[in-house]
Parts: C-alpha cells; sequence; structure tokens
C-alpha cells in the first residue's frame, strides 16, 4: 500500500493543478493535497505498477530497480534490431476492470531510454490502450519520442466500445529502433461519460 500511495502522488496535477501554479509563504500542509492522489487513484481501472509482459523475437527483458520512479521497480527491454514493423516487439499491461462504451481513458506509463546521451530521443510508435483480441480496437493512442530520464507519456481517448473486464490491455509498439527501453508504472484512469479527452494531460 506504501507502494501505490507513493504513485499516487505523481498524479497530484491531475486532481488539483491550480495547487500546483500557488506561491504561499511556508505554512502548514492542508489535508486536501495528501488527500487528491488517493482519489485520481479511485478512477484506475488497472493494478498501477511495472506490471509487463513482451513479445517478439529480436527482444530480451528483466526487472530493474530505479529511484527515479514512483514505486522503485521497472522493466528493461533491449530491442536488438529494428523490426520491418514497429509491432514486431512489444510489451503489454492488463486491465481488469470493465470499460463502458464513450468512457474517456487516459493511459500514463513512465518511460525512458537509459542509454541515450542527453538531448537524444528514440521513437515508441504506438503506446495506448487496445482491445486484447483482434482486431485489437484501440481505446486510447498515440506515439512518442522518448529522452534518458523517466518521464510521465500519456495516451487518451474514449472507449468505441464495452470492454468487459480483462479484456483490455495497455499497448506499447517498442520496434521502431534499435534500443534499450525501461518501462516503468503503468496507469489507466476512467474519467467515464462526458469528459474531453482534450483536457486531459498531453505529451
Amino acid at each position: 500500500m506504501r507502494n501505490i500511495a507513493r504513485i499516487a502522488a505523481g498524479f497530484v496535477l491531475l486532481a488539483s493543478p491550480p495547487a500546483l501554479a500557488q506561491t504561499a509563504p511556508p505554512a502548514p500542509a492542508p489535508a486536501k493535497p495528501a488527500a487528491a492522489a488517493p482519489d485520481i487513484l479511485q478512477k484506475a481501472i488497472n493494478v498501477p505498477g511495472a506490471n509487463w509482459s513482451f513479445y517478439g523475437a529480436t527482444q530480451t527483458s528483466k526487472a530493474v530497480k530505479s529511484d527515479g520512479v514512483p514505486g522503485g521497480q521497472a522493466v528493461r527491454v533491449t530491442v536488438k534490431e529494428k523490426g520491418a514493423n514497429a509491432w514486431d516487439v512489444g510489451g503489454s499491461s492488463p486491465v481488469q476492470k470493465g470499460i463502458a462504451a464513450g468512457d474517456t481513458i487516459l493511459v500514463a506509463v513512465y518511460l525512458r531510454a537509459p542509454m541515450l546521451k542527453d538531448g537524444e530521443t528514440t521513437p515508441i510508435a504506438f503506446l495506448g490502450a487496445t482491445d486484447s483480441v483482434e482486431p485489437y480496437a484501440p481505446i486510447a493512442n498515440t506515439s512518442v519520442d522518448i529522452g534518458n530520464q523517466w518521464k510521465l507519456y500519456y495516451a487518451s481517448g474514449k472507449a468505441p466500445k464495452v470492454f468487459a473486464p480483462g479484456t483490455a490491455r495497455v499497448t506499447l509498439h517498442l520496434a521502431a529502433a534499435k534500443h534499450v527501453v525501461d518501462l516503468g508504472p503503468v496507469f489507466v484512469l476512467d474519467f467515464g461519460q462526458g469528459h474531453d479527452p482534450a483536457k486531459l494531460p498531453k505529451n
């Protein structure tokens, strides 16, 4: 539970952005910010953490520890060669709860490419959430270029249909380049009906 509380702290910005923008003289911390992060995690429809599995003949993976991410756990994936398709190597993480058609979904993943030099980036061709069976209907997706420092990357969208519990997953396509990628904790948040994905965090 302590690790989950530390992970939740990364989402204080989603719960109370005005508080981050304010400057005030030192004073005892109010109770509200401490409660804000757990409130965000109440929207989680996965089990937040570095719960990753991988496929692809040209990859190897291993668990690593890192003080740079909440919970201190990550998985390092080495992609030995660029694939003919970006999806030739991929990672996934389960979404345990169901999703209603039209729900607004936010995926947030800690990523870095630790072998890069400062200022360099490497491509992740697909980051998002999809159906776990063909034709892998997308729920939220984007592409990102990641650097050598930990950062939260986001994808958001609306569910095109009903997803029963356990039938959606977070998906990353990793074969767009030969590279080493660290995947940290992943969060999938369901903001329900009538929420505009454009108002959620962007990369």
